[in-house]
C-alpha cells in the first residue's frame, strides 16, 4: 500500500516553503503540490516536519481524501506516478466535445477525411440534442443516449450511423482512460443498455437499361465553355460505368503512375485504410471508353494528376458534386423529373452484370473491388481478368443491345386510364362512414372523380382527409384514394 505525508522541499527566496504529498510507493516517489505554505515557525527543529496545527490538518484532510480513493482499487504494481495522476484525475468530468473533437483531427490525419465528416456530423447532431456545444462523459447516459437515438428515429441512416460514430469514439476514451488490469474505471460504460436501430434498406438505385442508353446517346448542348457539365457528367458517368462502377473520389484523385500499358491501378479511397490490401484493385480501360478516357488525361507534365479534373476544381466533392450537376442536366433532357447520381451508375453495373450478364454475387462484390476472401488474398496473386471479361458483357448488354433490364418495376397506370364512356362509381369516406357517392360517365381522370364527390360533401366536412373509392364498373376496376379537404 502507498504511502502518502505531507512535506516541505526547499525553501524558497521569500523564506517560505511550498507544502507537498509525498507518494511513497513500490521504492518510488511523486509529490502533489498543493496551495499551502508555511514558515520556518511552522516547521519542526530539524526543518523536517510541519508542526502548523492548520497546515497539519488540511493536508491530514487530503490525505484521507487519497487513502479513500486508493482503497478501491488493487494499487499494487503501480508506479508513483500512476497513483498521483489517478487521484488527481478522480472525479473530474471529463469533456467528451473535446475529445471527439480531438479524435476527429486525428482520423483527418491518417487520411480518413470522408469518414471523419460522419462523427463530426454525429457530434453536431448529439451536442445539438443536448444544447451545448461542451458534452461532459458524466452526461452521457444510457438513458440519455436512448433518448437522442429516439430523437434520430425518423433519419434512413442517420439512426444506425450517427450512434456508431459516438460509440467508436467512446471505445476509444474507454481504451485510453480505464485499465482493466490495474482496475482503473475513469470513464463508465454505459453501452451495455443502449440499443442502436438498423438503417432502412437502402432503395435500389440501379437505372434500367433503356433509360441508360437514352442518356449516354444524349447530345450535349453546345457551349462557349471548353468543359461544359453537362459534358463533364455524361463522360464521367460513362467512366464510372465502363469502369465496373469506378467511384467519383478514384476518379479524381487518379495519379500518372496509376494509369500503366492501359490499366488503371488504384486503392480504392474508401476502404484504403481499413483493408489489409488497402483496397487495391486493376481495371483495363476498354477500348470502347478509351476515346472519352483519353479526352481528359492531363496534359500538365508537371501535373502528378491523372486527368484535368484538377486544372478546375481543388477537392473530390466540388468534382462530385459538379458531375451530378451535369448528369441532371441530361436526365432533365432525357425525362425531366428522373433522377440518378453518379452513384447509381455503379449500382446499374453491378445490377446488369448480375441480371443480365449471369454474374454470380462474388463476382459482382470482385469487380466492385468490395473487401472479400481476405486470407485468400494474402497468399494468391490476383488474376483481374474475370472482372475486365464481366466489364466487357456489361458495356455489350447496354450499347449494341436493346434489351431491357429485368425486373424493371414499372408503375401500374391500367386504373388511371380512364375513358369518358366509362360508367364510374365512386364512394366517399370519413373515418369509415361514407359521406358522399356518385355514379356516372365523362370523367378522363380520377381528379375530376374526386373533386366531384368534394363538391357533393356536407358543408360541415373540412379540414379533414377524405378516403375515395372508386370503381370502373366497365373495367372490373377498383383503387382507392386519400385527399385532405379543407
Amino acid at each position: 500500500m502507498a504511502t502518502l505525508k505531507a512535506i516541505v522541499k526547499s525553501k524558497m527566496k521569500n523564506g517560505m516553503y511550498n507544502v507537498y504529498i509525498r507518494f511513497t510507493h513500490n521504492r518510488q516517489f511523486s509529490y502533489l503540490r498543493t496551495s499551502w505554505m508555511v514558515n520556518d515557525k511552522g516547521l519542526s527543529d530539524d526543518k523536517k516536519d510541519i508542526i502548523d496545527p492548520f497546515v497539519i490538518q488540511q493536508t491530514s484532510i487530503l490525505i484521507e481524501k487519497f487513502y479513500t480513493i486508493l482503497n478501491q482499487v488493487d494499487t499494487s504494481n503501480w508506479t508513483a506516478n500512476e497513483l498521483l495522476t489517478y487521484v488527481s484525475d478522480f472525479g473530474k468530468d471529463m469533456s467528451f466535445s473535446d475529445y471527439a473533437r480531438n479524435h476527429i483531427d486525428k482520423m483527418i490525419k491518417r487520411g480518413q477525411e470522408r469518414t471523419s465528416r460522419n462523427y463530426k456530423w454525429a457530434l453536431q447532431h448529439m451536442e445539438k440534442f443536448a444544447e451545448t456545444d461542451n458534452l461532459k462523459f458524466s452526461r452521457l447516459t444510457s438513458a440519455f443516449l436512448n433518448r437522442w437515438i429516439e430523437s434520430l428515429s425518423g433519419t434512413t441512416r442517420s439512426k444506425e450511423q450517427y450512434p456508431v460514430c459516438i460509440r467508436e469514439v467512446y471505445k476509444a476514451a474507454l481504451k485510453e482512460f480505464n485499465d482493466e488490469e490495474l482496475g482503473i474505471h475513469k470513464v463508465n460504460n454505459p453501452w451495455g443498455k443502449v440499443v442502436i436501430p438498423r438503417s432502412d434498406i437502402p432503395e435500389k438505385r440501379a437505372i434500367p437499361a433503356s433509360m441508360l442508353r437514352k442518356f449516354f446517346s444524349v447530345i450535349p448542348d453546345r457551349s462557349r465553355f471548353t468543359n461544359p457539365l453537362m459534358e463533364v457528367g455524361q463522360d464521367v458517368a460513362l467512366i464510372s460505368f465502363c469502369m465496373c462502377g469506378l467511384n467519383a473520389v478514384d476518379i479524381f484523385n487518379a495519379r500518372k503512375e496509376q494509369y500503366v500499358n492501359g490499366i488503371f491501378h488504384y486503392e480504392r479511397q474508401k476502404t484504403r485504410n481499413s483493408r489489409s490490401d488497402k483496397g487495391y484493385f486493376e481495371v483495363r480501360v476498354p477500348e470502347f471508353l478509351k476515346p472519352t478516357f483519353n479526352k481528359y488525361l492531363s496534359k500538365n507534365e508537371s501535373s502528378p494528376w491523372l486527368f484535368n479534373f484538377h486544372d478546375r476544381l481543388s477537392t473530390s466533392d466540388s468534382f462530385c458534386a459538379n458531375v451530378n450537376i451535369g448528369i441532371k442536366q441530361i436526365w432533365d433532357k432525357v425525362e425531366p423529373g428522373y433522377r440518378a447520381s453518379l452513384y447509381a451508375f455503379r449500382h446499374s453495373w453491378a445490377t446488369i452484370a448480375q441480371n443480365e450478364c449471369g454474374a454470380s454475387l462474388a463476382d459482382v462484390d470482385f469487380g466492385l473491388n468490395h473487401s472479400m476472401h481476405k486470407m485468400a488474398k494474402v497468399y494468391v496473386k490476383i488474376d483481374y481478368t474475370p472482372a475486365w471479361l464481366l466489364n466487357e458483357k456489361v458495356i455489350d448488354f447496354i450499347f449494341f443491345t436493346d434489351k431491357e433490364s429485368k425486373h424493371v418495376e414499372k408503375e401500374d397506370k391500367t386504373f388511371e386510364r380512364i375513358s369518358k364512356y366509362n360508367n364510374i362509381h365512386a364512394e366517399a369516406y370519413v373515418m369509415g362512414k361514407k359521406v358522399g357517392e356518385l355514379e356516372d360517365t365523362g370523367f378522363t381522370n380520377v381528379d375530376q372523380i374526386m373533386d366531384q364527390l368534394v363538391i357533393q360533401l356536407p358543408k360541415k366536412i373540412h379540414n379533414v382527409r377524405v378516403q375515395f373509392k372508386i370503381t370502373n364498373v366497365d373495367k372490373n376496376l377498383t383503387q382507392m384514394y386519400q385527399r385532405l379537404v379543407s
